[in-house]
């Protein structure tokens, strides 16, 4: 499979197509310039590549001929910052509403309503349960264009989408056919498109490169064939084999290569369908990855006879969460409390105390606003440990995990989190460095670029990204 990924990316690279708005000297000096399309008439194709973090694109080892083709004639972030937890689901939900979890009300990939006890993926349910908020869909749809979604999170029975195939997870897992707009699947198999090697080897990390590719067809086809103003599509290959290898092995670049090739397939299909000076590109992540070996027993500083069942304490990788139970009274029990919380931010491995004041700036919602919260209090490590609560060990001197762990869910700011941010194409300016910016910052662009009106969005307009604003 590594060959087939090394092999595929070479014979999908498209060079860069050809923009027929403006006649250039042969010392390149722009002569005249035709208009730009208006946002009207213009199409996006968003692309979220999961778990492309901002450094691969710096990377000259990995082999991305398409997406630096964008980059090198539009916009490029130095980095992008994620949401609280990085992890798939918050941030794509983000990607598309331009408000955090706090907001949209998705707070991780799989949740427990504390109410019933029950667990389930939050992207199971209907979208209208799932997200709080207007959605990117929901503008297109409200300026009666078109749009179209492929394995795109929280977007089941998405009544703003008019094409799509919908992240949604069988119980005995893997992806659930049954979650696409009513013919779609008949319309792609009559193309000889093979969607159903999609659900075939969704989740294998050797096989899902293949249904990637089958997706993306499966997108092309669509765009070519009914020009839907939004396409948006989410590629799985790299966040699955570098859970299995971590970031920096081989095979994993081996897969950010193989979406740079699916990158290159819509970049052709764009330009089939005859619309390349109308459609801009814009490829997102929603997290970057991390390896980490050890991991730290906090169980020793969280005795605290006075507390018992009154403050419910679980550990989840970097974090730990604290949630007061009912049995917690103010009055009597917060200094207790305090000083325990005391005792964990002055311990070495403990990066910081996250309290409810602190919680907006996060975009984490409070725990009395959303079901699915799981501490009024959060802890989190140093990034290079995991934190456990294992009551048999008197010892909290860092150990290593019994198997090294490659994944996210890490505070945003840290390096290793950061996701990559590139725009091209109409509407975008050539050669234009953004610096860092912010995912919730990209569903208010591709409004802004579509001419939609995306309501109560956090986050701005990349405006210097823009070719509009410096012409």
């Amino acid at each position: 499979m590594t060959a087939f990924w090394l092999q595929s990316w070479a014979a999908g690279a498209v060079a860069p197509a050809v923009l027929t708005l403006a006649t250039v000297n042969l010392d390149g000096e722009i002569r005249s310039q035709s208009p730009q399309p208006s946002a009207a008439s213009r199409h996006v194709v968003l692309i979220s590549i999961d778990g492309f973090a901002a450094d691969h694109l710096a990377n000259a080892s990995i082999a991305l001929p398409n997406i630096r083709a964008l980059a090198a004639k539009g916009a490029t972030a130095e980095s992008s910052e994620t949401v609280f937890p990085s992890v798939t689901h918050p941030s794509h939900t983000t990607l598309v509403t331009g408000v955090t979890p706090r907001k949209h009300g998705v707070v991780d990939n799989t949740v427990t309503e504390r109410r019933t006890g029950k667990s389930f993926h939050i992207t199971n349910l209907p979208r209208t349960q799932s997200v709080r908020v207007p959605t990117i869909f929901d503008a297109v749809r409200r300026a009666n264009r078109r749009s179209a979604s492929f394995f795109w999170p929280e977007t089941r029975d998405d009544p703003a989408i008019d094409f799509n195939i919908a992240e949604v997870f069988l119980p005995t897992g893997g992806a659930d056919p049954s979650a696409v707009t009513p013919g779609l699947l008949d319309e792609l198999r009559a193309a000889a498109v093979p969607i159903d090697s999609y659900y075939a080897f969704h989740g294998d990390p050797f096989g899902q490169g293949a249904g990637d590719m089958a997706l993306t067809q499966a997108a092309a086809h669509i765009f070519k064939k009914h020009k839907p103003a939004l396409t948006a599509i989410h590629l799985l290959v790299t966040d699955d084999v570098q859970h299995e290898f971590g970031p920096a092995h081989y095979v994993s670049h081996a897969a950010l290569t193989t979406a740079d090739h699916c990158v290159g397939l819509l970049r052709r299909a764009v330009e089939d369908a005859g619309l390349t000076a109308e459609t801009t590109f814009v490829i997102v992540a929603d997290h970057g990855f991390i390896t980490v070996i050890d991991e730290m027993n906090v169980a020793p500083l969280l005795a605290s006879p006075a507390l018992d069942g009154r403050v419910r304490w679980s550990a989840d990788k970097w974090y730990l969460f604290a949630e007061r139970t009912t049995a917690f009274v103010p009055e009597r029990d917060n200094a207790a409390f305090e000083q325990l919380l005391g005792r964990l931010s002055e311990t070495a491995g403990i990066a910081r105390v996250i309290r409810p004041e602190d919680f907006p700036a996060l975009g984490v919602p409070d725990y009395d606003d959303n079901p699915y919260a799981r501490g009024h209090v959060i802890v989190a490590a140093d990034a290079d440990r995991h934190l456990v609560i294992d009551p048999q060990s008197a010892s909290v001197e860092r150990r290593r995990k019994a198997r090294p762990y490659h994944g996210h869910g890490y505070l945003p700011s840290h390096q290793s989190m950061k996701p990559l941010l590139v725009l091209a194409g109409a509407g975008i300016a050539a050669g234009r460095s953004l610096g860092h910016v912010r995912n919730v910052d990209v569903a208010p662009t591709i409004a802004a670029l579509l001419g939609v009106s995306l309501e109560n969005a956090e986050g701005r307009v990349l405006r210097q990204a823009l070719q509009e604003e410096r012409r």
